[in-house]
């Protein structure tokens, strides 16, 4: 059964576009702040891009889906966005572990997948030294990326192994 327009658009722009906007802006300043008082930086060394890029991958991509998963469990219960129907669902997959297996998961895949080429990259282009404006940008845009990667992913599980919200409590007639 395909997704719903409601879940389509759940998925694009709460899981997608807001993750993206969010994680440039955050890791942009945090970037800045912690590197600003640089000149240059190296890829590996002390204060150096390759183990920041590393260390984000794993903790973007391991938070966002504890806190994804939480938030989507309580906007369910609110009525704010439905579970998945259950021909929307397979029996087995990721979404049937826990959120902190999901997250270990994903932490992993986030440097395997993103972090590690990423730095691979930046090695083989010979893109050292690198001006702190020049890291900033890059680090704020490719977290932008990553989020809008994963969120939807996220979602798409929390939506999947959201527990059923509780039924309404109408007591039982007495007859």
């Amino acid at each position: 059964m395909p997704l719903s327009n409601e879940h389509r658009r759940y998925l694009l722009v709460n899981q997608m576009a807001i993750p993206a906007i969010f994680n440039v802006v955050l890791n942009g300043l945090l970037a800045w702040l912690i590197l600003r008082h640089n000149t240059f930086l190296t890829l590996w060394g002390e204060g150096s891009v390759g183990p920041d890029l590393l260390l984000t991958a794993f903790l973007l991509s391991f938070i966002s889906c504890l806190i994804v998963t939480k938030l989507i469990n309580r906007e369910i219960n609110h009525g704010k966005v439905s579970r998945l129907a259950p021909d929307q669902v397979s029996d087995r997959g990721w979404h049937t572990r826990s959120a902190l297996a999901r997250a270990s998961v994903l932490g992993l895949a986030g440097v395997l997948l993103a972090a590690a080429p990423a730095v691979a990259a930046l090695s083989w282009a010979g893109a050292e030294p690198m001006t702190v404006p020049w890291f900033v940008g890059f680090k704020a845009a490719w977290c932008g990326l990553l989020a809008a990667a994963i969120s939807p992913l996220i979602a798409w599980w929390a939506l999947s192994a959201a527990p059923s919200p509780p039924e309404s409590s109408i007591p039982p007639s007495t007859a």
